[in-house]
């Protein structure tokens, strides 16, 4: 079955409408009018509300074209979803009306995640509401990833050949230089410039390596800017990281780094090589005064919120300890064995419990025996409700078939003179009357109810020929996509002293997936925590079809320990 965690509430949804004026040249379904009615007819098969927002809760962008966002009806949607939050889900016909832009779409798609905003696309059957909806989401998001991870390397390509003949790569220009005009605008009227030392700032800026050479410390280069007026980028104070930063940077001395190449540019150098080489002599020497640590990116928990314990049903929790070298390691623990409150749950590593899960969905995926079959079951059951309705259709429209031939006959009956248009005529046209708008009435309500249930059938069936691909190359997405489609797929895990308990949201409740847990020692043993708190043992989600299994299926690696990056 196909199951909705979410609250049974009315919810309060906005219809969003476009039309372009070519879109008016194409005819069907394309004007506001015809958008609309579509989507109320949904929302009032939902049992869903209009929301108090826009015209009677309808927002129109009229004559707009969708290859951006610059309209002025989705601006104010977007508005009020971080103001306001004015409704609780979007509806729209196509996802073309939404935007034609795939980047677009890929970020609004994230911020009504983020948001908790739901929405209903009417022609591509896609409902973020319900649990298949929402895989197909996190599909998407994960293809999006992928998407924007490709569009990035090209661009890293045109850099780096930009890089390479010393031209600058673009973005925001070093403090202490600007850019001018060079020469007459080019053909495609692009106006060429020239990278050249701010004669305000630069020569006030070169005390920053004056003074790190004579191993002045960072505060003390800080406190004699700001003696010398000379405010930062921003306007403000001047931050010990902002000047480690500037001291570091190899475009000071005339060399062009991007991509991990470093390359002699075009522009005049504000300091000279050996100047340079002294002051970061000083920086890297660690001296007194110039010791400053970048803080490392945190790690992101991804089965956070999932995961619950076996012997007292509390939630894990995320944190970590410290090991030698201030190094972090990140785990999950029972929230009651964290407050010392009677349960002995077993600690996970989060890295290796997390890595592990993902193994496990990949090997799901290359055997095709969990997920497919999992889905395949939803498939079925949304199918079985759409035949179904489809029966439902199809009675009432041969009933309303059956009334209208008989009121035409009633009709040319009493047209021919064959009966007389008395009160029993006209008793028994209304009554056939009646009957036709209580089908037609009827009839309306089931097409609706046959759109809702082909949201499921169809978005099920997208999930099933794609699933494959995503959890395929979950491993290679950003931790943010992993995150959002395991969130999609797993209803809960349960963590027992020898074995983890998996179900998911899609799908008849099948077979708990059950994996022992072995004692894994740290691979960097010199850096493991030494105190007390320190987990003796993880998981590796040594995952069968059977229930009871503990022993180690031959396709899961040996986990490594908890090793940051």
């Amino acid at each position: 079955m196909i199951l909705n965690t979410k609250q049974n509430k009315k919810k309060r949804y906005i219809i969003y409408t476009r039309c372009s004026t070519d879109d008016q040249a194409q005819g069907d379904f394309t004007t506001l009018d015809a958008q609309a009615h579509h989507c109320k007819n949904m929302i009032d098969a939902f049992g869903y509300e209009m929301a108090e927002f826009g015209k009677r809760g309808i927002i129109n962008d009229d004559g707009y074209s969708g290859k951006d966002l610059n309209r002025p009806g989705i601006q104010s949607i977007l508005k009020d979803i971080h103001e306001k939050k004015s409704f609780d889900g979007v509806i729209f016909f196509r996802l073309d009306r939404l935007t034609r832009n795939p980047r677009d779409l890929y970020m609004l798609i994230d911020l009504f995640r983020d948001k908790e905003i739901d929405f209903i696309s009417v022609r591509e059957n896609l409902d973020s509401s319900t649990a298949i909806g929402r895989v197909v989401i996190g599909i998407l998001g994960l293809l999006s990833a992928f998407e924007r991870e490709l569009t990035g390397e090209r661009v890293k390509a045109s850099c780096v050949a930009r890089a390479r003949q010393g031209r600058w790569v673009g973005g925001a220009l070093p403090f202490g230089y600007k850019l001018i005009d060079d020469g007459a605008p080019l053909p495609n009227g692009r106006q060429p410039h020239k990278i050249i030392i701010d004669e305000d700032i630069g020569p006030k800026l070169k005390t920053i390596w004056r003074m790190a050479s004579e191993n002045k410390s960072l505060g003390d280069i800080g406190t004699e800017l700001m003696r010398m007026e000379l405010p930062t980028p921003n306007g403000g104070m001047w931050r010990k990281q902002s000047i480690a930063a500037m001291l570091k940077n190899t475009f000071y001395k005339g060399i062009m780094r991007y991509a991990g190449e470093m390359h002699r540019g075009n522009h005049e150098p504000l300091v000279d090589d050996a100047l340079w080489e002294r002051a970061n002599m000083m920086i890297k020497g660690k001296l007194p005064g110039h010791k400053f640590t970048k803080q490392p990116r945190e790690y992101i928990h991804l089965l956070n919120g999932l995961v619950r314990c076996g012997k007292c049903g509390s939630y894990y929790i995320t944190y970590f300890v410290y090991g030698r070298g201030r190094k972090k390691f990140h785990y999950y623990l029972c929230s009651r064995s964290h407050q010392q409150m009677g349960c002995d749950g077993i600690k996970l590593s989060a890295v290796g419990f997390d890595k592990a899960v993902i193994d496990f969905f990949k090997q799901a995926s290359n055997d095709q025996e969990i997920l497919v079959n999992a889905i395949g079951d939803a498939i079925l059951d949304a199918r079985h409700k759409l035949d179904k309705i489809e029966k439902e259709v199809t009675d009432i429209e041969e009933k309303l078939k059956i009334a209208r031939e008989a009121s035409e006959k009633l009709l040319t009956l009493a047209m021919e003179g064959t009966i007389s248009k008395g009160p029993a005529y006209k008793a028994k046209m209304e009554t056939l009357d009646t009957e036709i708008l209580i089908l037609q009435e009827k009839l309306s309500k089931l097409e609706a109810q046959k759109q809702v249930a082909q949201l499921s059938a169809h978005s099920a069936e997208f999930l099933h020929s794609n699933i494959r691909f995503a959890i395929k190359y979950l491993d290679q997405a950003p931790p943010e996509a992993q995150k959002a489609l395991l969130q999609a797929l797993i209803k809960s895990i349960t963590i027992y002293d020898d074995r983890v308990e998996l179900k998911m949201y899609v799908g008849q409740p099948f077979e708990e997936i059950i994996c022992s847990l072995p004692e894994v020692a740290h691979k960097d043993a010199d850096n493991t925590p030494k105190n007390g708190k320190t987990p003796q043992k993880t998981c590796g989600v040594n995952a069968s079809l059977a229930l009871g299994a503990n022993e180690r299926p031959n396709w899961l690696p040996r986990m490594d320990s908890n090793h940051d990056t």
